[in-house]
């Protein structure tokens, strides 16, 4: 087997140094093979192949990988069975750190209904049996605890319980928005109007009123009127505070009761719906050993090598496209940052990586990047590129050039308008969210103060004239004032110190 002589690899370097600051060894290699078709230099092994295409591509590509071995993907597949799995959401193959990670009660699912289309296709098998035997041991009923309003709880089994509660229909709704309950009786009777009220100075909380307070754990603001120094001043009604509190564990209590009272099939539906929410997860653990980060300098550096939890994190970074970093200090978290935006823009993940940072630390950012990749096109602009006269300018050359990346600091930033695009659907959500709130609002009756239901349609108002001024400007627009849309940035890295 020949190995690549000296003019092959001035051919085939020299542009990868122009490039990276170094050629990749995977790329050179499959390139070599050109040259000596005959006896092609290839890879020992599949997992050798892989762990090239990951560094390459950042995911499994088999043709490349079987370009490397000589062997078909056939073949590959079957030396790397249980490294990887057939994934039909993607329509191709993934790593086990990947695949095997995060909801596989949900990647289940989605592979049991390519099965149902395509019975009988034994890599969407194998991946099934693999999500399945890495899903977490199911919690039964009997082992979970059942807190009275509980978000993840279906409204409807709120409302069968306040009915058998009350002897009576009662309607229970959640606004997400507001994080709220709404509840509505149908008619009010002796359990609701006296059995679960308190009756203070001035009102009756009435049972529907101190459910609510069930919901969502909190006690009803119950104030009496005394005489101090001759004066009427209105203080906590510690007795009728109390009495609510009394009734609202009653009603919290009782809901635990009730439902361990449901038929068994009640209860297994309930259990199931928990550990498809929560019992779910599987956490992914990365192993980014085998990137060799083309370009990046270590000798400029002073280290030998990046530590290994640097590589696992950039490796999770490329693999999610984005992540947190909760590293201690001294852990390398700026480098991280710089290889990882580095890594991402060579691979295409990303366009033009942004990094913002502290003013403070900013600094240090960029001298690090630079000194990692000595050969990247790096944008980093000073203060003075932000003033007013300057900063049509700076937003030009972030429009208008390919950078490695670009790096600024947090009110920099800030300065960069967003496009009116992008301003419409905020307060478009905006507006969605008040008209939602105020149909909650609407369907509590007179429980609803005057003053949050005209503040809900001052808001509204408001958001309606911002959203119609927006659309005049989107239809009218004559300017090429630069914003962050037309920029082309992908990713935003952002760091905290």
């Amino acid at each position: 087997m020949p190995s690549p002589d000296a003019k092959d690899i001035e051919r085939w370097k020299s542009p990868y140094l122009a490039n990276y600051g170094n050629y990749d060894p995977a790329l050179f290699l499959g390139q070599h093979r050109i040259f000596h078709e005959g006896n092609p230099y290839t890879y020992d092994s599949a997992h050798e192949a892989l762990a090239a295409s990951l560094n390459k591509y950042g995911k499994v590509e088999l043709g490349y990988m079987a370009s490397l071995t000589g062997v078909t993907q056939d073949e590959i597949l079957t030396e790397l069975k249980g490294t990887v799995y057939f994934n039909p959401m993607i329509e191709g193959y993934e790593i086990a750190d990947k695949f095997i990670a995060g909801n596989v009660i949900s990647k289940a699912d989605e592979v049991q209904k390519f099965l149902d289309r395509h019975p009988g296709h034994e890599s969407a098998g194998e991946s099934l049996t693999a999500l399945r035997e890495a899903t977490p041991k199911p919690i039964a009923f009997d082992d979970l605890d059942f807190n009275f309003g509980e978000r993840w709880i279906p409204t409807g089994i709120y409302s069968a319980y306040a009915s058998y509660l009350f002897d009576t229909d009662i309607s229970i709704v959640y606004a997400p928005s507001r994080d709220e309950f709404a509840l509505k009786a149908d008619m009010k009777n002796a359990n609701i109007r006296d059995k679960y009220a308190v009756k203070s100075e001035s009102r009756v909380f009435d049972g529907i009123s101190l459910m609510r307070h069930a919901l969502h754990d909190t006690t009803p603001d119950i104030t009496k009127t005394v005489k101090v120094g001759g004066k009427d001043t209105k203080v906590p009604d510690g007795e009728a505070i109390q009495l609510a509190n009394t009734k609202i564990d009653e009603m919290r209590v009782g809901f635990s009761d009730w439902l361990r009272e449901q038929t068994p099939e009640f209860k297994d539906r309930l259990a199931d719906l928990y550990n498809r929410t929560f019992n779910c997860f599987v956490r992914p653990e990365y192993n980014g050993s085998h990137q060799t980060f083309p370009g990046l300098d270590l000798k400029a550096l002073g280290i030998d090598d990046l530590y290994g939890t640097q590589k696992d994190a950039v490796w999770m970074l490329k693999l999610n496209g984005g992540g947190i970093c909760d590293h201690e200090v001294g852990g390398g978290k700026t480098l991280i940052m710089c290889c990882a935006a580095m890594e991402m823009k060579r691979l295409g993940m990303a366009n033009k990586p942004l990094i913002t940072g502290l003013k403070a630390n900013i600094h240090e950012i960029a001298k690090t990047f630079c000194t990692a990749y000595p050969n990247a096109r790096v944008l980093y602009p000073g203060k003075e590129d932000f003033t007013p006269q300057n900063r049509e300018r700076i937003l030009n050359e972030m429009k208008n050039n390919n950078w490695d990346a670009v790096i600024l600091t947090h009110e920099q930033f800030g300065m960069i308008p967003q496009s009116p695009e992008i301003q419409r659907n905020i307060l478009q959500q905006e507006l969605d969210s008040v008209e939602e709130n105020l149909d909650v609002l609407r369907s509590q009756g007179r429980d609803v103060s005057r003053s949050m239901l005209k503040g809900c349609l001052k808001r509204q108002a408001n958001l309606e004239a911002r959203l119609k001024d927006i659309t005049y400007r989107i239809d009218n627009r004559k300017d090429g004032t630069v914003d962050f849309k037309l920029m082309g940035i992908r990713i935003i890295k952002v760091a905290y110190f």
